[in-house]
């Protein structure tokens, strides 16, 4: 038997698995498990003989297993689920055989319950931030847990003393995003904090390399390059040369040249349903196309693996025989296009960046898209997920999907329409305005803007579903935004101007609040399917659901938007016509 040892920090959410015969607790450097917090050894763990003890460096009182106090050391018996407190943290500790260890991904510590005896019920879910006010109303013997721990519990009195020796509880994440430490030219496309290239961690290569102090056992080392091989490439602890590299401050493998490439991240933003998946997909698939085709620029992947969910979007878009396989369902803030990252002190789920490169003879730019669950911008949520919308105070360009099937408004005109969005609400109204309100203040926030300043960061609003209602904008049809090879910057603000007329006369709060955040606005038609889509029963849950009639994908003016953005961004990207 090859038992191994794993710690779980449930303050922040960071696993480790023991790489040795021992594992110290603590804040000090020597620590093989380094925990923030005021003590720089709290406790020390030991494999010998296939048995596991665990030995206290600190004051007694402070510890506690399942709930009880320590007295002296304890053993660790294999198969066990076993609850710490170790004065700085609560930790789970498991030993045993890899092949049966628990499943740690299901844990999530940024949702607490709390278990009130008195009152016999469960109060939930809270962060854990949260915890302190809710304690002064409970009883002796009142008890606290998060999602997936299933029912097993600390003492919330428990809880509370760990939590108060850590030097900070998980900041608030605006604050995290506004502590650049590790200040320098580029920008994580994980966590969005900036660092010098020459501070970049590499990967190591060689296979036994395997576990990283930050993304835990199953990650392969990160470590700071001292050797190199003749071609320059870093050598591991073991000799291999190694060709990927790491953020320094949340270890996320970074694209590859990342150095060599001048990085854009664009926001998508809009409501649940509004459609912005089926937009990113019908944008990619026509970059490809158009950037070749008009300006002999290659739009490539940067990332196959981490671009695999848009890019499997995509195909199923544009390759599909059905409606049902056309389908994109909407995004949820902890599927595939969110993974778990570690912003500061904890990990967050974070949106996936989608990374594509354009060459423009020998210069390289990086296009970072982002695509955030609608959720992430409803006022209320909680500091995690606000933290999963920051990019927007980062990026060089935002694009807004406004759906006008849903806008009162625009349904009263269309009330003729057959389009089957118009007799279905997929998100309540008014909510969009609401949301580009809440986004505004998010963004004075984080950049501390004033109430009467704006930002000169281009603003896009997409006014999407356009093969429904551009009847409305007369029969003269939308200018084309490049001619002969060149971007004609007179027709944008030509279509802008009509798109914005109509949706003022329909929807005005839409307007105002859009150039309330930018000095730079910008009106557009899009259409993600070129037609409308069409009612089908799912073949497994019987529900009815709107989706592509696939076969007929045929994206309207969708690159117009990322084009203008990218010219404003970067204005010799594109040879622009004079006016």
């Amino acid at each position: 038997m090859n038992n191994q040892l794993y710690i779980y920090d449930c303050l922040v959410g960071k696993l480790r698995v023991s790489d040795g015969n021992f594992m110290t607790i603590g804040a000090g450097r020597s620590s093989t498990f380094r925990v923030v917090m005021d003590m720089d050894e709290a406790g020390s763990f030991a494999q010998r003989d296939e048995t596991c003890r665990f030995f206290p460096h600190g004051r007694v009182e402070l510890y506690s297993v399942n709930g009880e106090h320590l007295k002296t050391d304890f053993l660790i018996r294999p198969g066990v689920m076993y609850l710490f407190v170790l004065g700085g943290g609560c930790f789970l500790a498991w030993y045993g055989d890899a092949a049966t260890r628990p499943d740690f991904s299901v844990l999530d510590p940024h949702r607490w319950y709390v278990y009130n005896p008195a009152e016999g019920q469960w109060t939930g879910p809270i962060r854990l931030q949260d915890l302190p006010e809710l304690a002064d109303k409970l009883p002796d013997g009142a008890l606290a847990t998060f999602e997936g721990l299933g029912d097993r519990a600390f003492y919330v009195a428990d809880v509370l003393c760990a939590a108060n020796h850590r030097r900070l509880y998980p900041q608030e994440s605006e604050d995290i995003l506004a502590d650049e430490a590790a200040a320098g030219e580029y920008r994580c496309p994980g966590c969005w904090r900036t660092f010098a290239p020459a501070n970049a961690l590499a990967i190591a290569s060689s296979p036994d390399l395997v576990g990283d102090d930050v993304l835990g056992f199953d990650a392969m080392k990160r470590f700071v390059p001292e050797r190199f091989d003749e071609r320059g490439l870093p050598l591991d602890e073991h000799g291999s040369s190694c060709t990927d590299w790491a953020c320094p401050c949340c270890h996320m493998k970074l694209p590859p040249f990342f150095h060599l490439t001048k990085q854009h991240i664009i926001s998508i933003v809009g409501v649940p349903a509004a459609g912005k998946s089926y937009y990113m997909a019908s944008l990619v698939g026509r970059l490809e196309v158009e950037l070749p085709r008009e300006f002999g620029m290659p739009f490539r992947d940067a990332d196959p693996a981490g671009n695999a969910p848009l890019n499997d979007m995509r195909m199923r878009l544009f390759s599909a025989t059905t409606p049902q396989e056309a389908y994109i369902g909407k995004t949820k803030l902890q599927g595939s296009l969110y993974r778990r990252v570690w912003v500061g002190t904890h990990f967050v789920h974070m949106p996936r960046p989608f990374i594509y490169n354009i060459n423009k003879g020998s210069l390289s730019y990086s296009v970072v898209l982002y695509d955030n669950a609608g959720e992430n911008y409803e006022p209320g949520r909680d500091a995690a997920q606000n933290t999963a919308a920051g990019h927007i105070t980062v990026s060089s360009g935002i694009l807004f999907l406004f759906d006008p099937t849903v806008n009162p408004g625009f349904r009263s005109v269309l009330k003729d329409n057959p389009d089957p969005q118009l007799r279905h609400c997929l998100h309540m109204p008014g909510r969009q305005a609401t949301m580009l309100a809440e986004a505004e203040m998010r963004l004075r926030k984080r950049l501390n803007l004033g109430p009467d300043a704006k930002l000169d960061v281009p603003l896009a609003v997409l006014v999407g579903k356009c093969d429904t209602w551009s009847s409305l904008l007369g029969p003269e049809p939308l200018l084309p935004l490049v001619h002969n090879g060149m971007f004609v910057p007179e027709h944008v603000n030509i279509n802008s101007a009509r798109i914005r007329q109509l949706v003022f006369n329909v929807a005005p709060n839409i307007c105002t609040n859009a150039e309330a955040i930018s000095n730079n606005v910008r009106y557009f038609a899009v259409s993600a399917l070129g037609e409308s889509p069409v009612e089908f029963r799912d073949a497994d849950t019987g529900a009815t659901l709107i989706g592509p009639a696939s076969g007929q994908v045929q994206p309207f003016h969708v690159t117009d938007p990322l084009l203008w953005v990218l010219s404003c961004a970067e204005p010799s990207l594109f040879p622009c016509a004079q006016s």
